[in-house]
């Protein structure tokens, strides 16, 4: 083979790869690469110095809206305690003064009515004594020693006033002084009666709600011995069971074991509702005279640490000045002198 024929093969060659070459080319896609950041991380914007103080003083502005809420909480929080202080105070001023039979230190009962009832509008809405026969200042001692009562076992039984729903206070009209009814108390006041009987009849009748309503048990079952009006209203585990059976077989019988001593009264061998009422009363407003009579019976030391634990140890009055005798029992709790 010559060169010339060397030379012809070489052109044609090179002209094959051109022409392959440029076909390649012109068939390609064009192909847009993104930039890819040397480390895969993300990069916060760095705020504005305006947005940062704008941040700021909107911070501020909460923080200073929730200082003064919680200063003006703190405030009511102060007013309000200062003003069940200034309640209480009154409250037990009117009372002292009823109860030492004294006149009290305002110009008109009447005024003194209004300002006891503006301390304790719940109490007042729920107290009838409206009767034109009541004086002013019956009217206030009434509610005052009324309130004052409550107030007391509610310390005990917070739930007590919701169990209250009506008092009413009249001239007697029945030879009943009080009655304790469906979560309501009617008082036939006497024009004898002392401002101290009715605290204790008061007392009495409250614990018969108390008895009925507040220290109920949850039981689904109930005991067929103690009804009230023949129905089955006491639950197993009611409380007043457990007194009621100290002395008492059913509601009607006692044990065979019971004896007078083992009464704070003679009103109290009536029924075991009264039973648990006139021990209530003996133990409220005059405990040291309980705890002589309990010394000299152990049925009735038993009741007494009963109400003891029920009311932790809680108690009104407790009548030291009152001369007992040995084996005394009053024919009536309240009518004691």
């Amino acid at each position: 083979m010559n060169l010339k024929s060397i030379v012809k093969i070489f052109f044609k060659a090179t002209l094959w790869w051109l022409i392959i070459l440029t076909i390649l080319f012109f068939d390609m896609k064009e192909v847009n690469l993104s930039y890819v950041p040397r480390y895969d991380r993300i990069v916060a914007e760095k705020p504005k110095t305006e947005n940062i103080n704008k941040l700021l003083e909107e911070t501020t502005k909460d923080i200073d809206k929730l200082e003064l809420s919680l200063k003006e909480k703190e405030k009511k929080i102060q007013e309000e305690k200062k003003r069940q202080l200034e309640a209480k105070t009154y409250l037990i001023d009117v009372v002292n003064t009823a109860l030492d039979n004294n006149h009290y230190s305002a110009s008109k009962y009447e005024l003194s009515y209004k300002k006891l009832c503006s301390y304790y509008k719940k109490y007042c809405k729920i107290i009838d004594i409206s009767e034109t026969e009541f004086t002013d200042k019956k009217r206030l001692y009434y509610t005052a020693i009324t309130i004052y009562l409550i107030k007391y076992l509610k310390e005990i039984f917070p739930n007590i006033d919701n169990e209250i729903y009506y008092l009413k206070f009249q001239k007697e009209k029945i030879w009943r002084r009080g009655y304790a009814g469906h979560h309501s108390i009617v008082m036939n006041i006497k024009s004898q009666m002392s401002y101290k009987q009715f605290l204790e009849v008061l007392t009495h009748e409250m614990w018969h709600i108390v008895d009925l309503w507040v220290i109920k048990g949850s039981s689904w079952w109930k005991d067929p011995n103690f009804t009230e009006f023949g129905k089955k209203v006491f639950s197993k585990d009611d409380k007043s069971l457990r007194f009621y059976k100290l002395s008492w077989n059913s509601e009607k019988i006692k044990n065979p074991y019971s004896y007078a001593k083992d009464f704070v009264s003679g009103y109290a061998l009536t029924d075991p509702f009264e039973d648990f009422a006139e021990t209530f009363n003996m133990y409220v407003n005059h405990n040291a005279v309980f705890i002589k009579m309990a010394k000299e019976s152990n049925i009735l030391k038993q009741k007494y640490n009963f109400m003891n634990s029920l009311m932790k140890g809680e108690y009104l009055s407790a009548d030291r000045k009152f001369y007992y005798k040995d084996n005394f029992r009053p024919r009536d709790s309240t009518k004691m002198k």
